[in-house]
């Protein structure tokens, strides 16, 4: 590359290669709108400043300026892109019935927690009645209850005096079976 030229030059319109006189500007006045419509159809936005002055003051007409562009790396990028939009709604449609099976599993693990939540609390219920049961295992009217209802309270026979009945022990359980089957 010769010391000094343009690197943007383009080869294809006649001006920069001194082909023909630049555009009169009464016509590039008109371009701008020409120019704009052309990047809408092709790429789908406005061109930038810098691609507009380039395609104004440029020779290229219509027809040549739309084929540039369609022969652009930015056109063909939108021509992958426009090629996966089918592969997107299936995507799209996967994560939606993800979405969905995520919604109810956190509706039921909420719905099992509240079972849990009613589980405990009677399983509480249930162990507060067994504790009392078993510092009362007679059921034995407590001394509240024994004076609402009558009872002398201050009785001198204390609980620990009623003689609890001895468990026999399995010996003297299988010597009682022996007799029984013997006799």
């Amino acid at each position: 590359m010769p010391l000094g030229e343009d690197i943007f030059k383009d080869i294809t319109d006649e001006f920069s290669s001194g082909g023909s006189s630049p555009p009169k500007t009464s016509s590039i006045s008109k371009r701008t709108p020409m120019i704009e419509k052309i990047f809408e159809e092709v790429l789908g936005r406005r061109p930038s400043s810098r691609e507009l002055a380039y395609y104004r003051y440029g020779v290229l007409k219509e027809e040549d300026i739309r084929k540039k562009l369609l022969k652009s790396d930015e056109h063909k990028k939108i021509i992958e892109d426009a090629g996966k939009l089918p592969n997107l709604e299936e995507e799209l449609k996967s994560v939606r019935v993800s979405e969905r099976k995520l919604v109810q599993r956190i509706e039921d693990i909420n719905g099992e927690s509240v079972e849990l939540r009613k589980l405990l609390e009677y399983k509480d219920s249930l162990i507060e009645r067994l504790r009392l049961k078993i510092s009362n295992p007679y059921d034995l009217p407590s001394s509240t209850e024994k004076y609402e209802e009558g009872f002398e309270v201050y009785s001198h026979m204390d609980i620990k005096e009623i003689e609890k009945p001895r468990r026999r022990t399995f010996k003297e359980t299988l010597i009682e079976i022996i007799d029984i089957v013997f006799k």
